[in-house]
């Protein structure tokens, strides 16, 4: 920055000088940079990705904060996750995958075989116990998360069976009739201290 040291004063841009006069009165000049362009192309396409990633874990918050076991940092956990393999297309045409997503993360082993029958009324998945393999245990629930991508709502339940159960359900609102759903299925311990990695179970017709 350079001082007037003459009398000659000037205000606002001249060539690419910005002439300026500070609070002690005292006028002063600038060199004017032209900024870079904030709106390239990479930045734009991470931009697109962020964005959709925020709408799709906004819209299922309740489910990622259990999946990722974190309350305060969930967001951050799930994004950190899942964004550099979920999202595919290409730019401005993306699209979430919605068969590699991870709704919930950590150590807690799944159930074995799950499968998933969905109807009008409600999602039934079963599976096989393997309580005392790892921390796997009878009183485990399982989480079930059922995404309706075209009316861009969730439905999903906590307990929806427990491990020696060896199946779970949620009922479906009777609006989703005739549209399709993702559906994954996660565990978490009954102190709720401990989750699995989720699994994604299929696309399915109502």
């Amino acid at each position: 920055m350079g001082k007037i040291v003459s009398t000659f004063q000037f205000v606002g841009k001249v060539g690419n000088a910005v002439g300026m006069k500070g609070e002690n009165g005292i006028p002063s000049a600038r060199i004017w940079v032209k900024p870079n362009n904030p709106r390239t192309q990479k930045q734009m396409q991470q931009r697109t990705k962020m964005a959709m990633m925020a709408q799709f874990c906004s819209r299922i918050g309740g489910f990622l904060r259990a999946g990722f076991n974190d309350s305060r940092h969930w967001f951050a956990k799930a994004v950190k996750t899942n964004i550099h393999d979920v999202i595919g297309g290409t730019y401005p045409a993306y699209e979430i995958l919605y068969n590699k997503f991870l709704v919930s993360k950590g150590l807690l082993e799944l159930p074995n075989s799950p499968s998933a029958v969905v109807d009008s009324q409600s999602l039934n998945v079963s599976w096989t116990d393997n309580s005392g393999i790892g921390f796997a245990t009878g009183s485990d629930d399982a989480m079930l998360l059922v995404y309706n991508s075209a009316k861009g709502q969730a439905v999903y339940r906590l307990d929806a069976g427990k491990r020696e159960d060896r199946q779970g359900t949620i009922t479906l609102p009777t609006a989703w009739s005739g549209d399709s759903v993702d559906v994954w299925m996660a565990m978490r311990s009954s102190d709720t201290t401990r989750t699995s990695e989720s699994v994604y179970l299929g696309n399915f017709s109502i």
